[in-house]
């Protein structure tokens, strides 16, 4: 069930990077995208994390091509879209290099944001925790029906453990309801207060982000 919004000014494609066998390649599924996204750094790998947990990024693109930074020529790490509008972001992992002249031409500028590791750490536990946690919508969440993504949701009005999320459901499998609860707290229909502070456990609590009044 993913929620596939897309703006149509939206029309990144990732570039072609050139590989080498100094250079790490991590290979990760999108739930956003829906497709496998290749990355080159574990700075990479975890600004990603961030990007598929938070419901106010629909979209973006891994390794757009080209921008300006002081005037010389890098490969944009991500291009993202949120707020109604597009962005670049540079990490400061190793500079890469694309195949091909033809994926040297400069992208047309967007407000750039730079992340530092420094800038990553104080979301260690968080970034921990979604590694953890996207693995079960890879691979589970088209096993889940919908009534079951709507009898989690509507169960959540208060803060519940997941253990006790799991045995209410019953009897559902446990593996999807875990996988539900784990999706609606991506697409935005759930929050936690425990993933930001404590390792995820049976123990992590979970409640509907908004308390429905009147409508769903």
């Amino acid at each position: 069930m993913e929620d596939s919004r897309r703006d149509e000014r939206f029309a990144f494609q990732p570039i072609t990077i050139q590989r080498s066998k100094w250079l790490h390649q991590f290979h990760v599924w999108s739930p956003k995208l829906s497709r496998r996204v290749v990355l080159y750094s574990q700075q990479a790998v975890d600004f990603w994390a961030m990007i598929e947990s938070h419901a106010t990024v629909p979209t973006f693109c891994e390794y757009p091509g080209f921008i300006l930074i002081d005037e010389k020529p890098r490969i944009a790490d991500f291009v993202l879209h949120r707020d109604g509008a597009n962005e670049f972001v540079v990490l400061n992992a190793m500079s890469l290099t694309a195949v091909g002249s033809r994926e040297r031409e400069i992208l047309d500028p967007l407000p750039i944001t730079t992340v530092t590791a420094e800038a990553i750490t104080p979301h260690r536990q968080w970034i921990d925790n979604w590694l953890r946690m996207l693995p079960y919508i890879t691979s589970n969440a088209r096993f889940v029906a919908h009534d079951l993504f709507e009898r989690v949701e509507q169960s959540l009005a208060s803060l519940k453990p997941l253990y006790t999320i799991e045995h209410d459901a019953l009897p559902a499998d446990p593996m999807l309801t875990r996988t539900a609860v784990f999706d609606l707290t991506r697409r935005g229909r759930l929050t936690s207060p425990d993933l930001r502070v404590d390792v995820l456990s049976k123990h992590t609590r979970f409640k509907q982000a908004m308390v429905a009044q009147g409508t769903s």
